[in-house]
C-alpha cells in the first residue's frame, strides 16, 4: 500500500502533518494519498456534476462475502452532495465514463506505461536496497504498480516543477503526455487477467473430466479510490482525470470533524478489495482534523500454478541465509518444462500461474556471486525481470514462503529519485487538485509508505499490496532430456510479471523463507 499525506499550510512556522502510511501486500495493493489543513470553521459543501456509485461501507469490519464496490463513472447524477449507499458516503465523480482500453489512443499509450512502470520499479528497488544497507538482510517485498498508479493520481493534481520532479521521478519520459491514458489501459488489461485464467482452467478441466474450478480461487483486481474533504472544492479537472483513467471519484468525508470515522471507512474499503490481506491500512492516529485527502490504489492477485505441485513432494531441508545460518524451510519440488535461463549470474525460471499471462520469476544467483552482489548490477532488461523466452525441463526444488512486510516509507527513496519538492511544505504545488483552499496553504506530501504480502503455495500464489499517499496541509509425453537442476536454498530474487505486456507486479528477494513478516 502506498500512502502519501498532504498537508496544508497556514504559514511557513506552522505546519499541521499526520503520519503518511503507504501499506501493501503482494497479491493485494492499496495506494492513497491523504491531504490535510488546519481546521475549517466552514461547513458548504462543494457542488459538483458527477455520478453515484455502490459506495464503501461505513462499517470497520468488512466481509468478504460482500465487498465493497470499486468506484466507477457509471450512476446517476449527484447535484446535491446527497448521501449515497448504506455507508452514507458521498461521491464527487465527473460525469464522464472511463476511457475505453482498447481505442487506438490508449492501446499506443500503454507500451510507454509499462517502461515508465518498469523503469521506475528497478530505480525505486535499487533505492529501497541501498537505503536496507547495514540493517541487516531480510526479505523485502514492494509492489512498484501500486506506488506509481497511487503516485500518479497524485501527478494529475500537480503542476510547474512540482509535476516535473514527480514525471522524472515516475520515468514518464516521453510517455507523459499519455501517462493516464497508459496507465488505465495497463490497469483494465490487468483485471481482465483472472477471468481469461478462470476460463482457460474451466475447459481444461471438462477436456479433462475433472472436478470444476473455484473461482474464488482466480482473482485480479487493480482499484482505485480518492477520499476527500467535503468542504473542498476539488477540482473539475482533477477529477475528470481520475474519472476517465482510473474509474474513480472523490468519496467526500468530513475529515475535519470525524477524521477517525473517515479512517475506518478507508481501512474497510481497502480490508474488503484485498480480502482482508491488507488490513489497518491506516492505524489509529495516522489522521487528524488537518486531513483533507487520501487516494488509494488496490492489487490483489490469487491464482493457481499452471502445473501444480504435489503436496506429496514437499519436503523440509536446509536453506542457507546470507550470514552463512541455516533454517529448515518445506521445499516443494517439481520436474517440469518451463521457461528458463541461466545469464552467467543467476538460474532464472519462470512459473507461469493458470492462462500463462502472469508468471513468477525466481532468480537463484549462483553460489560465487551472492544475491546482493547480483542485484546492484539489474538493469530493466535483466533475466530475472523479464519472462525467459525459451523452454528448459528443470527439477525445481523451491521452499514455500509467506511474508509481510512491515510498514515502510517510500519518501527517502522518493525525493532521491527526483520527487524533493513534492515534499516541500514550502514550495510543491498541488493546485490541479484545489485551486483555492477554503482554509487556506498549500498541499504537499508528507510521506509515502507501503506494506506488501505474498503467499507462494503447491497451488498457486497470493499476492497483495497497497499504497497510500497522504497530503497534508503545511503436459504431453515425449522424450526427455537430463533435468537442469535448480535448487533454491539461498537468497534469492523474486519478481510476478505480466506476461503479455511485460510490466512488473511485484518485486522483492527472499532472504529467510521462515520468516513470514510482520502479519
Amino acid at each position: 500500500m502506498l500512502d502519501a499525506h498532504f498537508v496544508t499550510m497556514k504559514n511557513p512556522s506552522r505546519t499541521y502533518l499526520s503520519p503518511a502510511i503507504l501499506l501493501g501486500a503482494m497479491g493485494c495493493t492499496t495506494s492513497s494519498a491523504v491531504f490535510e489543513s488546519v481546521p475549517n470553521d466552514g461547513s458548504t459543501s462543494p457542488v459538483v456534476d458527477g455520478a453515484s456509485n455502490p459506495s464503501p461501507s461505513g462499517d470497520a469490519s468488512p466481509s468478504n462475502d460482500s465487498p465493497a464496490s470499486s468506484p466507477s463513472s457509471d450512476g446517476a447524477s449527484l447535484m446535491d452532495g446527497s448521501a449515497l449507499g448504506d455507508g452514507g458516503v458521498v461521491q464527487a465523480l465527473a460525469n464522464v465514463q472511463r476511457s475505453d482500453p482498447d481505442s487506438g489512443a490508449a492501446q499506443s499509450a500503454l507500451p510507454g506505461a509499462v517502461a515508465a512502470n518498469n523503469a521506475f520499479a528497478l530505480d525505486l528497488y535499487t533505492q529501497l536496497l541501498s537505503e536496507q544497507g547495514d540493517a541487516g538482510a531480510s526479505n523485502i517485498l514492494t509492489s512498484p504498480i501500486s506506488a506509481s498508479l497511487a503516485l500518479t493520481m497524485t501527478y494529475a493534481g500537480a503542476l510547474g516543477q512540482t509535476a516535473t520532479g514527480m514525471a522524472s521521478a515516475l520515468h514518464f519520459g516521453a510517455a507523459a503526455n499519455s501517462i493516464f491514458e497508459g496507465q488505465n489501459a495497463l490497469s483494465q488489461a490487468l483485471a481482465s487477467r483472472a477471468s481469461a485464467a478462470f476460463s482457460n482452467a474451466q475447459q481444461l478441466a471438462s477436456a479433462a473430466d475433472q472436478q470444476a474450478p473455484s473461482q474464488s480461487d482466480y482473482d485480479l483486481t487493480v482499484v482505485n479510490s480518492v477520499w476527500g474533504e467535503q468542504t473542498y472544492p476539488w477540482a473539475a479537472p482533477f477529477l475528470n482525470i481520475l474519472a476517465q483513467d482510473y474509474g474513480t471519484g472523490v468519496y467526500l468525508q468530513d475529515f475535519i470533524n470525524q477524521f477517525d470515522q473517515a479512517r475506518l471507512n478507508i481501512n474497510a474499503w481497502v480490508s474488503s478489495e484485498t480480502f482482508d490481506k491488507i488490513n489497518n491500512l491506516l492505524p489509529e492516529g495516522s489522521l487528524d482534523s488537518a486531513t483533507r485527502m487520501v487516494l488509494v490504489n488496490a492489487i490483489h492477485l490469487k491464482l493457481p500454478w499452471q502445473l501444480a505441485f504435489a503436496a506429496s513432494a514437499t519436503a523440509t531441508d536446509t536453506f542457507t541465509r546470507a550470514d552463512g545460518t541455516t533454517v529448515s524451510p518445506s521445499f516443494m519440488n517439481q520436474t517440469l518444462t518451463a521457461p528458463y535461463v541461466d545469464d552467467g549470474q543467476a538460474q532464472v525460471v519462470g512459473l507461469p500461474l493458470t492462462g500463462g499471462q502472469v508468471s513468477v520469476l525466481i532468480a537463484l544467483p549462483h553460489a560465487d556471486v551472492g544475491l546482493a552482489a547480483y542485484e546492484s548490477n539489474l538493469t530493466a532488461g535483466s533475466a530475472p525481470l523479464v519472462q525467459p523466452a525459451s523452454q528448459t525441463y528443470v527439477r525445481l526444488s523451491l521452499p514455500k514462503a509467506t511474508f509481510t512486510s512491515p510498514t515502510f516509507s517510500l519518501k527517502i527513496a522518493l525525493q532521491a529519485m527526483g520527487m524533493g519538492q513534492a515534499f516541500d511544505k514550502s514550495s510543491a504545488d498541488f493546485s490541479g487538485m484545489c485551486a483555492s483552499l477554503p482554509d487556506g496553504g498549500r498541499l504537499y506530501i508528507s510521506d509515502v509508505l507501503q506494506k506488501a504480502m505474498v503467499a507462494v503455495q503447491e497451488t498457486g500464489v497470493e499476492a497483495a499490496a497497497a499504497t497510500a499517499v497522504i497530503m497534508a496541509r503545511t503436459s504431453v509425453a515425449i522424450q526427455l532430456p537430463t533435468p537442469t537442476p535448480m535448487v533454491v536454498n539461498r537468497p534469492y530474487l523474486v519478481t510476478i510479471v505480466d506476461v503479455p505486456t511485460g510490466a512488473i507486479l511485484f518485486l522483492g528477494h527472499v532472504e529467510d523463507p521462515t520468516d513470514s513478516g510482520s502479519p
